[in-house]
């Protein structure tokens, strides 16, 4: 992808997150003006957020080796500048938290609906053993999650 795609794909996905993020407050809190109010208090951690994403897609262009993709240094560069003990880690997660998972999530997942409804064509072609993997995967998905999240919850009583 080149750099200008992805600046203007990243200013989209950030409008319609934005837009998501007012949706999210309106839907919570109730009322235009504390959406619009949450708008502005989650555009820090909107700009934060893509700086970070920003920083990653740089790291993985100097990167010797074209091995990782850069989703891998945007998430380190995520951890890393959030770690406790990291200059400015209080105020990037402060910020960020102002920021609507939902409104987040939204946009990918219409992009990934979209994406799949181009190929469908190919999906009709696997039949209905496409729908047999699918549902062991979303169950295996979730089957899994409730052994770990029960045993983490046992352990901490």
């Amino acid at each position: 992808m080149k750099y200008r795609q992805m600046v203007s794909f990243l200013l989209i996905y950030g409008f319609l997150s934005l837009v998501g993020n007012m949706i999210a407050a309106r839907a919570y809190q109730g009322g235009a003006g504390s959406a619009v109010s949450a708008m502005i208090e989650a555009l820090p951690g909107f700009f934060s957020l893509f700086a970070i994403i920003a920083g990653g897609v740089i790291i993985a262009h100097f990167m010797p080796w074209k091995g990782l993709p850069a989703v891998a240094y945007i998430v380190t560069l995520g951890c890393l500048v959030t770690v406790p003990g990291f200059p400015g880690a209080e105020q990037i997660t402060a910020w960020v938290s102002k920021v609507s998972f939902i409104g987040l999530c939204t946009p990918i997942l219409a992009y990934a609906g979209l994406a799949v409804g181009k190929d469908f064509g190919e999906l009709k072609k696997q039949g209905w053993k496409i729908v047999v993997v699918g549902l062991f995967v979303f169950v295996g998905t979730f089957v899994g999650s409730a052994v770990i999240a029960e045993i983490i919850l046992r352990m901490m009583h």
